[in-house]
């Protein structure tokens, strides 16, 4: 006897599995082009506690897939001759820094979309979104920033002044 073959999934199977709705597009898809009959299912796992364990750790892992999709796509908007590796790397800066969409937008907006360590160096001193606008010597902070000035740096010549960065 041979082994029964199992189908690929196809994308709305996994779909289905993963808990995601891909909209009214696919089902006029699927209308045109009908599914074959399905296979026999899988067998169910000798424990249940096993099988629900995976489905418990798939929800915080389709979180943050969704949310680094939502980082990668904001980058690709804010600077869309990137190469895909570029991209990537970028990605992951960003996502690691874990922002909300409107403080991730602000941080990137301020600071390009290479300004990830900056962004979480400001962020470990205390200066927020806020202080990016304070003019020192007649240039932005924002711009000094991008311009390569370190937040110590930075820190240090708006002291200089009298001014407190870590309040705004």
């Amino acid at each position: 006897t041979r082994p029964t073959r199992r189908r690929t999934p196809d994308a709305q199977t996994i779909a289905a599995r993963e808990g995601l709705d891909l909209g009214p597009e696919l089902r006029r898809v699927l209308r045109r082009h009908p599914q074959p009959a399905k296979t026999q299912p899988r067998p169910a796992s000798p424990t249940g506690a096993a099988t629900r364990n995976t489905t418990q750790q798939r929800g915080p892992a389709t979180a943050r897939a969704v949310e680094r999709s939502r980082v990668m796509r904001l980058i690709a908007q804010l600077a869309p001759g990137l190469r895909h590796h570029q991209l990537r790397e970028r990605t992951t800066a960003w996502d690691a820094l874990k922002l909300t969409s409107p403080e991730l937008e602000t941080w990137m907006r301020a600071l390009g979309v290479d300004g990830a360590a900056a962004a979480r160096a400001c962020r470990a001193f205390g200066i927020g979104p806020a202080a990016l606008d304070v003019i020192l010597d007649g240039r932005q902070v924002r711009r000094r920033l991008r311009e390569g000035m370190t937040v110590t740096a930075l820190l240090a010549l708006a002291a200089e002044r009298g001014i407190d960065l870590r309040r705004r």
